[in-house]
């Protein structure tokens, strides 16, 4: 059997350091009880700021495209939204249990190619988001202590035109002008 000091020794850690990493105090520290206005207030103070969206242009899908990219958009009856989205996502729930919130809801864009005959394609929406980051226990109070940080999430997918293709506005034509 393999002494605990030698186990220390191979990880490089000294006994007193090893016994240090899990103290009891940690399991039994708390949530403090203002962190959900603490969280209120931190996303008030992001959104009142410019607020950072962006569009990943050079993504991939992460696995084989599901049968829905192949197929266009519905618009009739009792389609979903999904069956008319020219760039269909899924959701998901992204579970952290050391920030709050500790749940967001995530989207996944499913195709690469926008569905109909545009010659679009999809890119994900990107927007940093607001968060709490628990960093230590404050063994006085027995409290957790969280840091505000902010963490990009996929909020949805859009369909846009390749950089190179040439646009015009709508304006553009409204105005009688030719192409």
């Amino acid at each position: 059997m393999i002494s605990r000091a030698l186990v220390c020794l191979l990880f490089a850690l000294p006994p007193a350091t090893a016994a240090k990493r899990h103290p009891k105090a940690l399991r039994h520290c708390r949530e403090p009880p203002n962190l959900k206005d603490e969280l209120a207030a931190w996303m008030r103070e992001s959104l009142e700021g410019n607020v950072v969206e962006e569009a990943v242009e050079d993504w991939a899908p992460l696995l084989r495209e599901p049968p829905i990219c192949s197929k266009s958009p519905r618009a009739e009856g009792e389609a979903s939204v999904m069956q008319r989205a020219l760039c269909p996502w899924e959701a998901k729930v992204n579970y952290e249990e050391t920030r709050e919130p500790k749940m967001i809801s995530e989207s996944t864009c499913l195709c690469r190619k926008s569905r109909g005959s545009s010659g679009a394609f999809c890119v994900p929406i990107i927007r940093q988001v607001a968060v709490l980051r628990r960093v230590s226990c404050d063994l006085a109070t027995g409290q957790w202590r969280y840091t505000r940080s902010t963490q990009s999430v996929t909020v949805g997918c859009h369909s846009v035109l390749p950089r190179t293709q040439r646009t015009v506005s709508l304006a553009h034509f409204a105005a009688g002008h030719p192409l």
